[in-house]
């Protein structure tokens, strides 16, 4: 497997325009550089929406919940191959015209007290997906994630926006059953609100509202 760390990533600019300057991951992250990044929630049967709990080996918020998919989009790739990250940390295999876009949400996390400090700048393409394959048909893959869980949405939200605490069926990357009892000690140290506020949205969508004017709506602007 490539060392995720030297993944080429474009630098853009603080309006996500890209600069035409090329850095790797890791370094991207020193220098605190803007980068785009794809995230997908993946909704199931009944409302529920899959939370993913981080590899315990990321550098950043290992062991933490997350998006469904989430991961940095390379230089110069284009959107349908962006979507590959579906198929590496949950084996799930999309095509553009099964996502849909929700908006796209600029976020800046700091870590000064890691041996060498990092700040993650990143403009983030939200998207939502259907899938009703059952939840141990889904092969993660180990590097990227530990487990993943069903939550019904509206709980998800206030998992994250408010700490609150939900039972929720899971499953690992070693295939097995993995039922927890999520609660705030898993959620990450940062962003946590722009994850519910994603979410919100996801939730307007399944209430029929169009993924078309929900994408129009800046992120901070929720009704």
């Amino acid at each position: 497997m490539t060392d995720p760390s030297t993944e080429p990533l474009d630098v853009l600019d603080a309006a996500g325009v890209v600069t035409g300057r090329v850095k790797p991951r890791a370094q991207v992250h020193v220098d605190g550089d803007w980068h785009r990044a794809i995230h997908i929630w993946v909704v199931r049967p009944g409302g529920l929406v899959l939370v993913q709990r981080r590899s315990w080996t990321k550098d950043l918020e290992g062991g933490k919940l997350d998006v469904s998919v989430g991961g940095h989009v390379r230089a110069g790739e284009p959107f349908v191959d962006s979507l590959r990250e579906a198929k590496e940390e949950l084996g799930l295999t999309l095509r553009p015209g099964q996502v849909e876009y929700l908006g796209t949400v600029v976020s800046v996390r700091e870590y000064p007290g890691l041996p060498v400090p990092l700040t993650d700048r990143e403009h983030q393409d939200v998207y939502v997906t259907r899938d009703e394959r059952p939840l141990d048909e889904y092969r993660l893959q180990l590097e990227e994630v530990e487990a993943v869980y069903e939550v019904p949405v509206a709980r998800a939200v206030t998992l994250f926006r408010h700490g609150e605490h939900v039972a929720a069926a899971g499953y690992d990357s070693m295939r097995r059953p993995s039922n927890a009892l999520l609660y705030e000690a898993d959620l990450p140290s940062q962003g946590r609100e722009l994850l519910a506020e994603s979410l919100e949205r996801v939730a307007a969508y399944l209430n029929g509202e169009g993924a078309s004017d929900i994408a129009q709506r800046p992120f901070g602007a929720e009704p």
